[in-house]
């Protein structure tokens, strides 16, 4: 049974962690029926733009061409970079990722062109290093939304579009429509779920399982808002969960009070064109407790998360519109101690409205979270559209997050498990970390997998298991500001097979450690996690540890040649 709180007022915000912004000129458009999306495309370590949308090019105050643009992030100035020119798109989404693992950003889109205004547009663009390609154009969808994922954990990106759709012949239709990668191409897009328009959706793994699961925001093809959220059973996606739905609204995920399952918030109308703001914390075993924040709703709205006031802890903002289609920002703080969120008065940030987007990004390496926003300006009686970058002029120190120290691998036929520990921040809890795991046939590459997971482990189904691996892993706290990658671990194919022989147990343990193997042991030593070295004694097949402090342990053992790593707890 699902518990609804509602917080009839909010808590006063304290003074002390107030953050205030400025606005920073741009050479970037004003866009209208926008959205847009952050990442390094050129590797200089700057977070990049593109923009997706409609602007108005003679000026007359009505907006008249579909125009996308990338801006290059020049030691914190953001430059024209290049266009899109006839394969731009508005009133859908666009998406960076690396969809070819060469270690270069893409791009994926999909709206509505005003060169084609009944078949809507998808584009997928590739990154050659001098610029962007279309590489595909197939019908798209407005209304719509984009997220990328690795659904079949090949090391391979994949991604799905939520949407209206028209197809000749047949009218509207509603789906999460399924693109897999293959590795050099992707597979014809198939219906994945039942979709929605004016939403949003997200793929993560809500019960800390390894498996990719999902949530669907918005109105369904029978005008019914609809908030759904499906559990991965093995392989197959089952409706677990259903809450009041919301359209015209927005969603994002967090491990807001850092327990180390991630949470949700959305903002939008409900079924009765209501105003809504909730928050769903995760309870752990893959269901939600939804907690509604009263009279702080918008509609035509986005949301984004992370730390807005340098505690550590992951925040939320919002843009939309009120029930009088006046255009509010609005900045909610997460209070630890209280388990709730506190509204932001005084953030210095510019009122924009509907039919935009908001994204919080570092745009000039300060480690402080900047805010992009493009949206209607309800408060000018022209009503433009426009686009705005508030930088976050806090002086507080935020330093980066250290790496794993820990990383652990074990193989079972083509099926490769990671795991980590030992990385921390000196604000952001532990548990509420994000990670970015890279995997490559040499050292430094990610051509067999390189992305951001939200737990500290992963695993790879490989059709063939590379003669050897390096792998390592770099930590990102709430201001997504990331560690640097920890050192690399490089495992031949030998190696793996033999790691795999070696059973430890029990595990955890509380005074004696069997270590069972076929395979000769020539040494053992046990370290903690800050690279101490223990004292111990091997006798036969059994380790005394009782005399140890509880904690974790790396165990090293040395078989020939070979180094195999196995974490130990000790209780």
């Amino acid at each position: 049974m699902k518990k609804i709180t509602f917080l009839m007022g909010l808590l006063p915000f304290l003074a002390l962690n107030a953050q205030s912004f400025e606005e920073r000129e741009t050479l970037m458009k004003d866009f209208y029926y926008s959205s847009g999306d952050i990442g390094d495309f050129d590797g200089d370590g700057f977070q990049d733009v593109v923009m997706n949308g409609a602007i108005d090019s003679d000026l007359n105050g009505n907006v008249d061409l579909t125009h996308n643009e990338i801006y290059r992030n020049n030691n914190g100035v953001l430059e024209l970079y290049g266009e899109l020119g006839e394969y731009s798109t508005h009133l859908g989404d666009i998406r960076f990722f690396d969809f070819d693992n060469d270690g270069l950003l893409d791009i994926v889109s999909t709206g509505l062109s005003y060169n084609d205004i009944v078949n809507y547009q998808h584009y997928r663009f590739q990154n050659t290093g001098s610029g962007f390609e279309a590489v595909q154009n197939t019908p798209g969808r407005i209304y719509s939304s984009i997220d990328v994922f690795d659904l079949n954990h090949d090391g391979f990106l994949d991604y799905a579009i939520n949407g209206i759709q028209y197809v000749e012949g047949v009218g509207f239709t509603y789906d999460v429509e399924l693109h897999k990668n293959i590795g050099n191409d992707f597979e014809m897009p198939t219906a994945w779920l039942p979709g929605t328009q004016g939403g949003g959706f997200k793929v993560l793994d809500v019960n800390n399982d390894g498996e990719l699961d999902v949530v669907v925001l918005g109105m369904n093809g029978s005008y019914d808002a609809v908030f759904q959220i499906y559990i991965n059973n093995n392989g197959v996606l089952e409706l677990n969960q259903e809450f009041p739905g919301m359209n015209t609204g927005d969603l994002a995920f967090a491990d807001f009070n850092a327990d180390g399952f991630l949470d949700l918030v959305a903002v939008g109308q409900d079924g009765e064109y209501d105003l809504k703001l909730n928050y769903y914390l995760n309870n752990g075993e893959g269901s939600f407790e939804v907690h509604t924040i009263e009279g702080e709703g918008l509609s035509g709205s986005s949301v984004d998360v992370g730390d807005l006031n340098n505690d550590g802890y992951y925040d939320f903002i919002i843009i939309g519109d009120d029930d009088n289609y006046d255009a509010y920002v609005k900045v909610f703080i997460y209070n630890p101690e209280e388990g709730n969120f506190s509204k932001f008065e005084d953030t210095g940030l510019y009122n924009l409205g509907s039919n935009g987007m908001i994204r919080l990004f570092d745009y000039n390496n300060d480690n402080h979270l900047d805010v992009l926003m493009s949206g209607f300006d309800w408060a000018d009686p022209d009503i433009p559209a426009l686009n705005k970058l508030f930088e976050n002029i806090s002086t507080e120190e935020n330093q980066k997050p250290t790496p794993p120290t820990l990383l652990n691998l074990e193989q079972n036929g083509n099926r490769i498990h990671f795991s980590w520990e030992g990385a921390n921040d000196d604000k952001t809890p532990t548990e509420a970390l994000q990670y970015e795991i890279r995997v490559g046939t040499a050292s430094g590459l990610g051509d067999i997998a390189k992305y951001k997971v939200t737990t500290p482990f992963w695993y790879l189904d490989l059709e063939e298991v590379p003669e050897t691996i390096f792998w390592s892993v770099r930590s990102m706290d709430a201001s997504k500001v990331y560690s640097e990658y920890s050192d690399e671990n490089e495992l031949s194919n030998q190696e793996l097979n033999i790691a795999g022989e070696f059973k430890l147990y029990p595990n955890p343990a509380k005074d004696i450690v069997y270590l069972k193997s076929d395979q000769k042991v020539d040494s053992v030593e046990l370290f903690t996690l800050n690279g101490q070295r223990m004292k111990i004694e091997m006798r036969n097949d059994q380790i005394n540890v009782s005399q140890l402090p509880k904690g974790i342990y790396v165990l090293k053992i040395q078989s020939g040649q070979c180094i195999v790593s196995k974490k130990l707890i000790i209780q």
